[in-house]
């Protein structure tokens, strides 16, 4: 027993003369180092999924999920702007975002046109029969033959020229008691055609000819054989139809979105299938002003020297013009690859200037035209700010993962917005009281409600006109409503829903007819309900709240009135009674 108490007394004093040593050893081991370890950890870059959010790996690649690319998981943006987004620099850096700056310049793209070569209209001939008779040879004999002009293309027999030399000659043995008589025979073959020449040739030999030549009017090729040796012809008729393919056409076919961008005299410039790498060129000088029924398109035509004869009627052409969008002055113009487009609205994501690190603001934009590799911003952007032109779906995505306004939800974030705002007040029949919502500003209130019935009338009446008229007097109205009326809760919901409502406006305004002024008009409706029914009116003040089950393609919608009376704005004649009364509000 006393061997074995030993043995583990010696064990003891081992452990502890080991664990005292190592103390000794690590005792002059830096405690920073434990910091740095720590400091450097929470620097470590995580990468993420913009669908899948729940992946976080510490360097990029795709998705285990869904196999998209992983974005940067960055942090530090509380107390921001709403539609603002930050970004580290390593996040900036490893996604490669880029931006640019935003210039004007000229509106211009490179439109390419399908078409094919034709022949010149103008320079195609008939070559008829000036007498008629009998082909007795024919000198062309197949379609494609060129001719020159002058050339003997077929000799005739005709019954008629030899009556009219016998006629010539006898006039001239009287000619010195008539000399009436042989001029009056002369110009009879100067009728049929004849040249001074040939009645010369005529007048020496004495002898009347029974054969003469038809020859060539102009130099081209052979397009139709309508005779062949031994037809009898009739005087007028058609022999022979020639082109001249010195000078082609060569024919466009314009959309009608290009048609804006194109003008007399630009530069086309073309290429054939058969001539590979060669460039040919020609100027506009003819725009269809129809447009074919069928195709939907405009022929654009243009003249070209077809020198060698390479070009061929029938070729097809690919032909491109560098052409000019015709405006006054320049305008903004930013790449493609800015722009996040979602059907109803585009985006883009601006460089915030003054920021410690990368910050980027989502923007609303209005697109004009789409040129070559860029869009023409019509409102939204200024020139000299920067937007992202590479990296813009990054953006987007980190934006999302952080609960911001994005491409997908642009409302994203609204909510959180205001944090003292108290949201079991938005049930949909509780009412802000008058401890929140003053008279004065009910009162303005049921001014913009009146323009918004007047807007509503003038869609019932199918006015579109005064609908056009009518929407700006209501975003007027809306204006003269003032906040400082509001307190509290009830003064965040009136800047959320009031700008929601004003956004719907805009979209109505933008409308080109009036079917999709009540498409918007749906919204519109929407947000002034939601207003009424918080916010109240007046108390002498009384409105109705309509509901039409197959407006809105059949997905139902509502409007508000201040008679109880159903009068259909989304229809209007076609349906004027259709829906019911749902409520009186107020």
């Amino acid at each position: 027993m006393k061997k074995y108490i030993q043995s583990y007394s010696v064990i003891i004093i081992v452990f502890v003369v080991g664990l005292f040593s190592g103390w000794l050893f690590f005792a002059g081991e830096p405690s920073h180092k434990h910091e740095e370890h720590q400091h450097a950890e929470k620097e470590t870059q995580w990468w993420t999924c913009s669908m899948h959010p729940q992946i976080r790996q510490q360097e990029p690649g795709d998705c285990p999920i869904c196999g998209m690319d992983l974005i940067p998981a960055s942090s530090g943006n509380e107390g921001q702007d709403l539609s603002h987004i930050s970004l580290s620099p390593s996040a900036v850096a490893l996604a490669n975002i880029q931006t640019t700056q935003v210039t004007k310049q000229e509106a211009e793209k490179v439109l390419t046109m399908q078409g094919k070569v034709a022949v010149d209209e103008r320079r195609t001939f008939s070559q008829t029969a000036h007498f008629s008779g009998r082909i007795e040879k024919s000198f062309v004999n197949y379609i494609g033959e060129r001719v020159r002009k002058g050339q003997k293309l077929a000799t005739i027999y005709s019954p008629q020229l030899v009556t009219a030399q016998r006629e010539y000659f006898e006039a001239k043995k009287v000619k010195d008691r008539n000399p009436q008589l042989l001029r009056s025979a002369i110009e009879k073959l100067r009728l049929w055609k004849l040249t001074d020449h040939q009645i010369e040739e005529i007048d020496r030999s004495g002898k009347v000819r029974t054969e003469f030549d038809i020859k060539a009017d102009i130099s081209g090729v052979i397009t139709k054989l309508n005779v062949v040796e031994g037809d009898h012809i009739m005087e007028g008729q058609v022999m022979y139809d020639v082109a001249d393919l010195s000078r082609l056409w060569v024919k466009f076919d314009a959309y009608e979105s290009d048609l804006a961008w194109l003008k007399t005299n630009d530069k086309i410039t073309f290429t054939v299938s058969s001539y590979p790498g060669q460039n040919f060129s020609s100027k506009i000088d003819f725009i269809d002003p129809f447009i074919n029924p069928k195709t939907r398109v405009a022929s654009v035509r243009g003249s070209v020297y077809n020198k060698g004869g390479k070009l061929k009627p029938e070729m097809f052409v690919t032909g491109k013009v560098m052409a000019k969008l015709p405006v006054k002055e320049d305008v903004i113009v930013v790449p493609k690859t800015a722009v996040l487009w979602t059907g109803p609205r585009s985006i883009v994501y601006v460089k915030v200037q003054g920021e410690n690190q990368p910050t980027f603001e989502m923007r609303e934009v209005v697109m004009g035209t789409e040129l070559s590799n860029a869009y023409i911003i019509k409102e939204g952007l200024k020139q000299g700010e920067e937007v992202v032109t590479q990296g813009t779906y990054t953006v987007d995505a980190a934006a999302q993962l952080k609960g911001k306004p994005s491409m997908i939800n642009p409302k994203k974030g609204m909510d959180n917005e205001h944090m003292n705002m108290d949201m079991s007040k938005m049930e949909k029949h509780q009412k802000f009281g008058d401890d929140l919502v003053s008279e004065v500003f009910r009162t303005q209130l049921q001014k913009a409600f009146q323009s918004y019935i007047m807007l509503k009338d003038a869609l019932v009446a199918s006015d579109d006109h005064k609908t056009s008229e009518l929407i700006n007097d209501f975003e007027k109205s809306l204006e003269g409503v003032k906040m400082n009326g509001v307190k509290g809760d009830a003064h965040m919901y009136w800047m959320m829903t009031s700008k929601a409502l004003k956004g719907s406006l805009t979209e109505m305004s933008n409308a080109d007819n009036i079917d999709t002024q009540r498409r918007h008009f749906v919204d519109v409706s929407k947000e002034m309900i939601n207003l009424i029914t918080k916010l109240g009116l007046p108390k002498d003040q009384k409105a109705y709240l309509m509901y039409c089950p197959m407006a809105n393609d059949d997905l139902g919608a509502s409007w508000l009135s201040n008679v109880n009376e159903v009068r259909n704005p989304y229809y209007g004649d076609m349906m004027l009674k259709c829906g019911a009364v749902k409520e009186e509000l107020n």
